[in-house]
């Protein structure tokens, strides 16, 4: 069987990989990326409120898990980083569509395994072992080869947008991480999410891109969208607590396969045989990523002393 955090972060990268997707569905009905963006948090917001209300959801207590605490930074600063982190990356990730190919934004995207290794160096000194670090660069050559980049169209902008995206989304992975060993995931994305609500409100204001007016199809994708974010998120929380964010980083890169298998299903899209090669790559980094390569399929054995 596959570990648990392992299934719990593939079961994020399936809903996640799914929203690229649906998400384009509702742009073609009339919906804007910061109306989609905006409605997504909000829901998570709102269905982890009611949820932690529902059960009674509490702060662990910090002295029976102090020994399990993984960082010594407050909590309320960790949610905060979370909460704005959620923000960046969501605009800067789909904000960067406008001005770069899609292929290379995701792409540009999915440096953030990179970026989460940084930062865990910078704050735990934490350093990967080799054939981990190898598996991290071919999962991201095999993801050259899936989306197949346009690099005839380059924007600054759009650039700039995406990797702010990117380091947003590390800093999400890591700070999460180290906070659901302090508080309940459903308390943790309500807080982060509540505040990131705001944050990504102010901005549609301020460059008034909020637009309701859509068709049924296109609030049904939104309505797929929030879903998805939201369980999304509670299974990359409930998985990290179990694998630590580097190895969740890793297991993230199957996001845009499943993207485009999502394609295939729901837009008729056709894999080219680069793409089905870039898929066994990122396939066989997740295979080499592991302490022991056999425990992604097979739960080893327990001694029994026989």
């Amino acid at each position: 069987m596959i570990p648990r955090g392992y299934f719990y972060v593939i079961c994020c990268a399936c809903s996640f990989g799914f929203i690229t997707t649906l998400a384009k569905i509702s742009f073609n009905e009339g919906a804007t990326t910061h109306t989609v963006v905006f409605f997504r948090i909000l829901s998570t917001s709102i269905l982890m409120g009611i949820w932690s209300f529902w059960t009674g959801r509490k702060l662990q207590s910090l002295e029976k898990n102090k020994e399990q605490v993984p960082s010594r930074l407050p909590l309320p600063l960790i949610i905060l980083v979370t909460g704005i982190c959620i923000s960046v990356m969501s605009l800067g990730y789909l904000g960067s569509v406008k001005y770069i190919p899609v292929s290379l934004s995701v792409l540009l995207f999915f440096t953030f395994p990179f970026w989460v290794l940084i930062i865990n160096y910078i704050i735990d000194r934490e350093i990967p072992k080799l054939h981990k670090f190898f598996a991290f660069i071919v999962a991201f050559f095999g993801l050259a080869l899936s989306l197949g980049p346009t690099w005839e169209v380059l924007d600054l902008l759009g650039i700039v947008l995406v990797l702010c995206g990117s380091v947003a989304s590390a800093g999400f992975i890591v700070a999460g991480s180290k906070a659901v060993h302090l508080v309940a995931t459903p308390i943790l994305l309500f807080y982060s999410n509540t505040l990131a609500v705001f944050l990504v409100g102010a901005v549609m204001i301020y460059s008034e891109t909020f637009s309701i007016s859509l068709t049924i199809l296109g609030w049904t994708g939104i309505g797929a969208v929030c879903f998805l974010f939201t369980i999304g998120q509670f299974f990359l929380f409930t998985g990290t607590k179990h694998t630590g964010s580097t190895q969740a980083s890793l297991i993230l890169n199957v996001e845009p396969l499943i993207s485009i298998v999502a394609a295939i299903i729901l837009l008729g899209e056709q894999l080219s045989i680069a793409q089905y090669t870039g898929v066994a790559v990122v396939i066989t980094a997740l295979l080499m990523a592991g302490d022991n390569p056999k425990r992604l399929f097979l739960r080893q054995k327990r001694q029994t002393g026989t």
